[in-house]
């Protein structure tokens, strides 16, 4: 009898799925029906009644992906039986993929909570639309369980478990390739778990390289545009995803592109990125007005290798149907470099003051034409004007002109470093205000810039200027200063990127379990681990 009550009750009760085990998912997140909202209060009641009657409260951790409605109605049913909720997003900037700090959370603190007993259980749940998330999080969590060695075979197993056709009422485009890629990533935590997740590499991403041209327009061309979405490495205490770089839809920048005329378009981007990025290309018609997706991939700078990353066209996110548009050597190379340390200023560590301080300089003086006091400075500008200009958009290579790649389509990225997770929204970069003695210029940016001031300084005559010679001296500090931030501007990244001492694999921390299980709430619960 107590054989069979221990068989009886290893069996989930009616209402969840166990997909490997002790992972427990709600059954109707698989579903491709809606339930409303006087129909789900008593459906997700009546198997929560069903568990608690089996297990005790304290044996489950429960992860809800949610939609970011403020009026959270999952999180209340839980929090009605006692139960805290941990929530995450069900996308990054449209693809249904978490951000990587993400992942390490959520991967962590299953591992933990599993291995502090036998006899707890995960419950995982995803409001209506977030099964493609929800699918990528436990074929992730399988893979970092070495429960499967295999990341497709991990994803298609937990995809077995929804009805045909539920990704792509889910979501337009097939999330699976970014997926893949960051699955991939997940199972590099096995080469070195110490050093993993290695820590988000500060780049420049100079250009994008299409090579062979995709029909959108029903001809044998497209009109590309492109963007680049991400955290702004240049505001570190913003962990708001921006529009990094986007192409203006305007005719003197997009332009058609026929597979008869060139066979590599060049886009030139020069713009920093780090951590998460998610690289978007769309196809506008003729009147430049509806644009239809082209693809789309998501990946880490965390683990680009050699400043390179080159996709073929199995491994974009493309729509269901559009696969037939892409010729078989369609590729497309990102190229990256690295971040000059020596002459990066670091922005973080300048009070608003000082910045305020800068761009009052920068107005005072931008009237002044210096060009007559000194030649060098003349000679610069021209060289400067006689450069292309990086963000004209786009460069066509034509076909008598082009060359086979050598580069080799993405294959593994592996950094050898750590990182040292800090929950969204907080910041390791305090800026401090401080109130000048006197009026004048700013002390601090004065100090900051004295080696530029000192080199650049242009030359001035006095007898011209005698009544303010002194004020003209302190303006002219400030101008050179300024004329210096100006001419970096476009080298100007964050530097104070840290990466945290190795560790040992991890374990199961009481801390994390107290600041895990919080108050349940709609929008993200933030967790330090």
């Amino acid at each position: 009898m107590a054989l069979f009550r221990r068989l009886f009750y290893r069996r989930p009760p009616e209402g969840v799925v166990e997909i490997s085990g002790n992972i427990l998912v709600f059954d109707h997140c698989f579903s491709m029906d809606l339930l409303e909202e006087d129909e789900l209060m008593p459906h997700i009641g009546g198997i929560l009644k069903q568990l608690l009657g089996r297990y005790s409260i304290d044996s489950f951790m429960v992860f809800n992906f949610e939609g970011g409605k403020k009026d959270n109605q999952i999180a209340s049913i839980f929090s009605y039986y006692d139960m805290s909720v941990m929530g995450y997003p069900r996308n990054y900037e449209g693809c249904p993929l978490l951000a990587m700090e993400m992942i390490h959370h959520f991967l962590r603190s299953s591992e933990s909570w599993l291995s502090l007993s036998q006899d707890n259980l995960l419950l995982i749940h995803s409001e209506h639309g977030g099964w493609p998330v929800l699918a990528f999080a436990l074929a992730a969590l399988l893979v970092y369980l070495k429960r499967y060695s295999d990341e497709r075979k991990a994803l298609e197993m937990v995809s077995r478990h929804a009805p045909d056709g539920l990704a792509e009422l889910f979501s337009p485009i097939d999330p699976v390739p970014s997926q893949l890629r960051y699955l991939k990533y997940v199972s590099k935590r096995h080469i070195s778990p110490e050093l993993w997740p290695p820590v988000d590499k500060l780049l420049n991403l100079n250009c994008i390289i299409i090579r062979t041209v995709p029909n959108f327009d029903g001809q044998g061309g497209c009109r590309p545009i492109f963007r680049i979405y991400g955290l702004d490495p240049l505001v570190p205490d913003d962990r708001a995803t921006k529009v990094l770089f986007s192409i203006p839809k305007t005719s003197g920048v997009v332009q058609l592109y026929t597979q008869e005329e060139c066979e590599i378009i060049k886009v030139n981007v020069n713009c920093p990125v780090q951590g998460d990025i998610v690289i978007e290309c769309t196809s506008l018609d003729e009147d430049f007005e509806h644009e239809v997706m082209v693809f789309r991939a998501m990946f880490s700078t965390a683990f680009i290798e050699d400043n390179l990353l080159v996709l073929d066209r199995d491994q974009i996110d493309i729509l269901w149907d559009t696969k037939h548009r892409f010729p078989e050597d369609f590729r497309v190379e990102a190229i990256f470099s690295d971040m000059d340390m020596s002459t990066t200023i670091r922005i973080s560590e300048l009070s608003s003051k000082e910045k305020d301080s800068l761009s009052k300089v920068d107005d005072a003086f931008s009237h002044l034409d210096w060009s007559s006091k000194n030649e060098q400075g003349t000679n610069h500008e021209s060289d400067q004007k006689r450069l292309p200009n990086e963000h004209e958009g786009f460069d066509v290579i034509p076909l008598e002109e082009t060359g086979t790649s050598n580069s080799a389509p993405e294959h593994s990225f592996l950094d050898s470093r750590s990182v040292h997770i800090e929950p969204a929204g907080s910041s390791t970069t305090k800026f401090k205000d401080t109130e000048p003695e006197a009026p004048g210029p700013n002390p601090q940016g004065d100090q900051l810039f004295e080696d530029a001031s000192a080199q650049d300084e242009p030359e001035v005559d006095g007898t011209e200027n005698e009544p303010n010679s002194e004020l003209l001296r302190d303006a002219e500090a400030g101008g050179a200063a300024d004329a210096e931030w100006s001419d970096n501007n476009s080298d100007v990244f964050l530097s104070d990127t840290h990466s945290s001492a190795p560790s040992s694999p991890p374990k199961f921390d009481e801390d994390i379990l107290e600041a895990g299980m919080v108050e349940t709430r709609s929008q993200l619960t933030e967790l330090k681990i």
